[in-house]
């Protein structure tokens, strides 16, 4: 006979137990025990921390238990509970909090708790004083924002990172330092680490250190933190290019520096100062590739500007942002490699040539200076992830990050081509396109003026978000202009990016010439 099939059986959705761990009894109180439990219960359900009906209470043993009191004083509560509607019974599943609770209590507490929230928060000059409105928003939604061609500047082709070299390098580093990495890590940073950059450095970007000078940060945006930490005093001059990268103001701002924009021109950032203005205590440069407008610092302008910190005992901060991907030559030899001052603290980052969560960066920095840098590091926050920066170590120790850079400088340079010259042949009319030797990103010069911010409105509704060069500026005056980032792309998403663009512009003559014609017509 076939056998019988059983009924398949009914899972139970289990229910969170509400642990009442804040109950404190006091015995030596006049109040009784179980209107003190009583009375303390009743709070906490009508805090709001629990959902009614979906969290149940512990049976009356168990509480009894934990507490260390009898169980008739623990019903004697519950029953008090129960009689005035906090609490109801459900056969065979437990007591849980009910449905409706009464709304005396209710009212009570939420007219306490939105009394204490319209208090004005004090909060320091520091957070007042951050001078960008975007500043912790700006990654809410991604920074490419919806999926699609968005031409944002700075993105990498995070699809094209070797994904299976990573995850193997992982098992491998887990397997051997498991144990070791899920410990507290150091705040100089990995050693093997700080071993494979120092190599790295001084092989290919012409940098003169060793691994000591090295402390490994979450990136360049800690770098800079960290620096105007230990070497700005409220109230000190900082020289910042401008137009310039705004990270850099908001960290040193944030410090308490006083932020004194320097002008730019084709030869990097401008030295000469009126005789009556402060000496800087820090410069910041992008020698390499200045952001944004792309231009490579002269060797006669580095020259005069480490001649100059050497003379005013004033520090050089060299963001090397985008070096290796330098697409007319090989990469130019760091203002750090020229220095026997030591005046040029540098900063590198791996996660914009890896993919950007990775949040991993450095400094080099003078020897003096180390141990100030891992102290303000620590206070921060300790460490980096100790696993990361051990896969990364190998993977730059065994030639996979130095593969990376020289796949994806090809691969970039195939996908700057295609974007000069579909750009050129469908927006020309609108823009003078300029052509840097290095970085992932254009700018592109608006070729009539007071039609900015219409392009940049018409540009957002088809998800494109280029941004206008006004927006790296503290006080130079800049003609009207766009900063295209390209990098992140394929060649066909890039030529349906700036075709759409393009449509979208090409549509705007009919659309106002058609509304003249209305009006005209008495429409």
């Amino acid at each position: 006979m076939p056998s019988k099939k059983k009924p398949p059986v009914r899972k139970r959705r289990r229910r969170a137990i509400i642990a009442f761990e804040l109950v404190r009894l006091e015995r030596a109180s006049a109040e009784p025990l179980h209107q003190q439990l009583y009375r303390q219960i009743r709070d906490e359900l009508t805090s709001g921390s629990f959902t009614p009906s979906s969290a149940r209470l512990p049976s009356s043993r168990s509480l009894a238990s934990s507490l260390g009191i009898a169980r008739s004083t623990v019903k004697l509560a519950l029953a008090k509970l129960h009689a005035e509607g906090y609490l109801q019974a459900k056969k065979g599943s437990g007591t849980f909090i009910a449905e409706t609770l009464p709304e005396t209590f209710l009212n009570a507490g939420k007219l306490q708790l939105r009394s204490g929230h319209d208090l004005p928060a004090r909060l320091s000059a520091r957070v007042k004083d951050i001078p960008d409105p975007r500043a912790g928003k700006q990654f809410d939604h991604g920074i490419a924002g919806p999926p699609g061609v968005s031409f944002v500047p700075a993105l990498c082709a995070i699809d094209e990172f070797p994904m299976e070299i990573w995850e193997r390098l992982r098992a491998q580093v887990l397997l051997r330092k498991g144990a070791h990495l899920l410990q507290y890590a150091s705040s100089h940073g990995d050693a093997d680490l700080r071993k494979a950059i120092a190599a790295y450095l001084c092989d290919f970007r012409g940098a003169r250190c060793h691994p000591d000078q090295i402390v490994i940060t979450a990136g360049t945006q800690q770098a800079l933190m960290i620096c105007a930490l230990a070497l700005v005093n409220r109230g000190e001059i900082v020289w910042l290019e401008d137009p310039g990268f705004h990270q850099a103001r908001r960290a040193f701002g944030f410090a308490g520096g006083t932020i004194v924009p320097r002008p730019v021109d084709q030869e990097g950032i401008v030295i000469a100062r009126p005789s009556s203005q402060r000496t800087p205590r820090i410069i910041f440069v992008t020698p390499s590739h200045q952001f944004p407008l792309g231009m490579t610092m002269s060797l006669t302008r580095r020259t005069a500007l480490i001649d100059f910190a050497r003379q005013h005992n004033v520090f050089l901060f060299e963001d090397d942002h985008s070096s290796e991907f330098r697409f007319n030559g090989p990469p130019l030899p760091c203002l750090q490699g020229m220095d026997n001052s030591g005046r040029v603290i540098y900063a590198g980052t791996l996660s914009k040539i890896l993919f950007p969560s990775l949040r991993l960066g450095y400094l080099v920095v003078p020897e003096q200076l180390v141990d100030p840098m891992i102290k303000i590091r620590a206070v921060m926050d300790q460490h980096s992830s100790a696993i990361d920066q051990a896969i990364l170590a190998r993977f730059i120790s065994e030639g996979f990050f130095l593969s990376h850079v020289k796949r994806m400088r090809k691969l970039y340079a195939t996908r700057r081509e295609c974007f000069i010259e579909h750009f050129q042949s469908v927006l020309g009319d609108y823009f003078r396109l300029q052509i840097p030797e290095a970085g992932l990103h254009f700018v592109a010069w608006l070729r009539r003026k007071g039609e900015q911010e219409e392009i940049l409105r018409l540009a957002a509704e088809i998800g494109i978000r280029p941004l206008p060069i006004s927006f790296f500026s503290i006080k130079a005056q800049l003609p009207p202009g766009l900063t295209f980032g390209f990098a992140a792309w394929t060649q066909a998403q890039i030529r349906e990016g700036l075709n759409r663009l393009a449509l979208s512009l090409k549509k705007r003559p009919q659309v106002v010439r058609d509304l003249r014609l209305s009006r005209g017509s008495g429409l």
